[in-house]
């Protein structure tokens, strides 16, 4: 919900304590039994909440006098002059709305008698010029009669009843009845300095009535100045002469006004889960660099939470909390720092290379950068702002501490919604999801699908689908420390090397490593959770042993695990028995890939496999040379096969001059005499089938690729 900046309008919604103050206030208008007009000054600064308290103050007088007769109920009349901008329309509309509140049909005959008087009276107003500074009532009407033929006509037609009879009327009329008729008139230091002295003399001169209470609210110090700007002598003694009755708002404690934010802050949260709220990392932001010292008054903490209330909503489930609260804040109380923030996101964003610490000019040149940014603000210290700043962006402690961050920090940062993470950024500003990237609920509504085979698979095809899938595979790695459930930890596995093969190949230029890599780095850090190597192993071949759509993945990832474990031969006793293990383990992992291939090679989808010349080389190299040799010479019999055999070792790099395909001899050689198969591929290439190929069917360009790189114009560099 969006909280305009109002008022309480009960004491039900007071939370600082203003209550009893309210009803004392309400108390002396009571008690006041005199027929002399008075004036009542309510005294606060702008945020204080002097509107609160007139409302508790009304609620008061209103309770107390429930059981009071209707002919002596008080009549409140509330008059805000800040609804004018033209100051000559003030001292007509106040006796305009006056008239009308007092016509009502349920007040007595008497009032209603006042009313109808004041209607007449308000007459003489209605083009009423700029009321002298000091000037007798009379002087006010000649001003006023000089000043338009149509009010020189109303005088007219009320010969009899000049203005000083018909005051003399109104002043009998409400002489004579038991009502107190309260006058609210609130804002008044909102005027300008002219209507503000118009204000104090139709109370003082025009209005002041018989049983009229003025109630006045107004920031004291404001008015006063005003009144010197327009007349000579002293504000505060004329304002003296003016208010009988002065009441100063108690002032709020800083405790209060932190109270009343953290009171709207955890209406906010109550819904967030506990892990995304860190209250340690809010402290410190809040209290200890100083982001409290922006919040002075009930005005702030309104003008925030209105702000907040709007923006969270948008972004709640994609940011991390703290941060939003934090940034909000700068957005309220420092706007200029907020604009250098979003618009100097290089100095904030990510961690530093380390190319910054060897480069002193650039590091400096950052400061000086950042230390502008901050400059531009005196609402919050320098030195303040600056750990506020550093706490949000830890990349500026390797700017002002010597202090740096890993690129591993980074992965964290996302997956917390830090506005410091590059990935995250921009919603913080833009409130919305940047095109192509993943919102946080979406990323968890996907692993909330991981406890089934099915459903986890089926949501990772339509991410394929959609070209989003290699963004998911990177944010995904944000989320195996701790967010994957353990008992999820095998379906995930299984999925992932069930269908890594349907995933689109991912160009060099754009992760630098291939899906299988990718998937086998989400692998490695979803098993270290496992202190047992054998445990480990243990799920690798649960899922591998499921595996049925892909070979490339599954054979990559066994090959990772061989390399990983002869790495380090070196054992205590104490260890050779899990080594033992971890070895029984390994053996049967290949022996589950031999099978693996074999079965692609007797159905024919190792011949159409693109990664074809990985495949055969891991096959080969694992001492299965025999097999190797006999899929080859099997396949290359006919010129079918061969070009399909060649096109498994088609490869396509991407540059900044654009994608060219590779063919790497030096593997193709393993397998194959070059000097025989390169007059097949020439004659295929001379013949009409070559020519029927689609140009970028693989087979032909393999075939131009294989030629090319025979011929020189592609350099060898396998």
């Amino acid at each position: 919900m969006f909280k305009p900046d109002q008022p309480i309008q009960s004491s039900k919604e007071d939370i600082l304590g203003r209550k009893s103050f309210a009803q004392s206030l309400g108390n002396a208008i009571l008690n006041y039994k005199e027929k002399d007009s008075i004036v009542i000054g309510l005294f606060g600064a702008w945020g204080s909440g002097k509107t609160s308290i007139i409302n508790m103050a009304l609620e008061h007088i209103d309770y107390v006098c429930k059981d009071t007769k209707s002919e002596s109920k008080p009549i409140i009349v509330r008059f805000n002059p800040w609804n004018y901008s033209d100051q000559n329309q003030l001292i007509s509309q106040f006796f305009k709305q006056l008239s009308v509140t007092l016509k009502r049909k349920d007040y007595s005959v008497n009032i209603r008698k006042v009313g109808q008087k004041l209607e007449t009276y308000t007459k003489f107003f209605e083009p009423v010029k700029l009321i002298p500074v000091v000037g007798q009532l009379m002087g006010m009407v000649k001003d006023i009669i000089q000043t338009t033929g149509k009010t020189l006509k109303v005088f007219g037609e009320h010969r009899e009843n000049d203005l000083n009879s018909i005051r003399k009327e109104l002043n009998d009329l409400l002489a004579n009845q038991s009502h107190k008729i309260i006058i609210i008139i609130d804002d008044i230091d909102r005027l300008s300095s002219i209507e503000i002295r118009q204000i104090f003399q139709l109370i003082k001169s025009l209005g002041d009535f018989p049983n009229t209470i003025y109630l006045l609210a107004f920031d004291k110090d404001v008015v006063i100045k005003a009144l010197e700007r327009v007349q000579e002598g002293s504000g505060l003694e004329y304002l003296e002469k003016i208010v009988q009755i002065p009441f100063d708002i108690p002032l709020i404690s800083k405790q209060e006004v932190e109270r009343l934010l953290f009171n709207q802050l955890d209406e906010l949260i109550k819904d967030i889960p506990e892990d995304r709220w860190n209250q340690i990392y809010w402290d410190y932001i809040f209290h200890y660099s100083g982001l409290k010292h922006v919040f002075n008054n009930i005005r702030d903490v309104t003008r925030y939470i209105n702000l907040l209330r709007f923006g969270f909503s948008l972004v709640k489930d994609e940011v991390n909390v703290a941060d939003f609260f934090a940034l909000t804040a700068i957005q309220v109380f420092m706007p200029e720092v907020y604009d250098g923030i979003r618009d100097n996101k290089d100095i904030f964003l990510g961690v530093h290379d380390s190319n910054y610490e060897k480069d002193k000019a650039v590091t400096e040149q950052a400061k000086k950068r950042c230390d502008e940014i901050i400059s531009r603000t005196n609402a919050l210290q320098q030195e303040k702002l600056k750990e506020v700043l550093t706490n949000l962006f830890p990349k500026l402690k390797s700017i002002y501490r010597s202090f740096g961050y890993h690129y591993g920090s980074m992965g964290d940062w996302r997956r917390e919604g830090r506005i410091c993470s590059p990935d995250i950024f921009e919603t913080f500003f833009s409130l919305s999801i940047p095109k192509g990237e993943f919102s946080q609920k979406e990323i968890r509504t996907i692993l909330s699908l991981a406890n089934s085979y099915d459903t986890f698979a089926e949501a990772l095809l339509r991410l394929s689908e959609d070209g989003r899938i290699v963004k998911f595979l990177e944010r995904l790695g944000d989320y195996t420390d701790k967010d994957i459930l353990e008992e999820n930890i095998e379906p995930v596995i299984t999925v992932l090397m069930d269908i890594g093969d349907l995933f689109p190949e991912v160009d060099a230029y754009s992760l630098g490593s291939e899906i299988p890599r990718i998937i086998h780095n989400l692998t490695h850090q979803l098993l270290s959770r496992f202190d047992s190597h054998e445990k480990r192993l243990s799920i690798l071949k649960n899922a591998i042993e499921k595996t049925t759509k892909s070979l490339h993945t599954i054979v990559y990832e066994v090959n990772e695990q061989e390399r990983e474990y002869e790495k380090d031969d070196s054992k205590e006793d104490s260890e050779l028995k899990e080594k033992a293990a971890v070895d029984a383990m390994l053996l049967e992992l290949k022996k589950l890939i031999y099978d693996k291939i074999e079965s692609w090679t007797n159905d024919g989808r190792l011949l159409k496999h693109n990664h074809l010349a990985f495949i055969l080389v891991y096959w080969e190299k694992r001492g299965k040379q025999e097999q190797t040799d006999g899929f080859v010479s099997h396949t290359i019999k006919d010129d079918d096969g061969l070009i399909d055999f060649i096109k498994g070792f088609l490869n396509k790099s991407v540059s900044t001059k654009g994608i060219q395909w590779r063919i790497y001899l030096k593997v193709i050689e393993k397998f194959v005499d070059l000097k025989q198969i390169e007059p097949r591929i020439r004659n295929f290439f001379s013949s009409p089938k070559f020519e029927q190929l689609d140009d970028n069917d693989k087979r032909k360009l393999a075939i131009k690729a294989f030629l090319d790189t025979i011929d020189g114009e592609i350099e060898d560099t396998s």
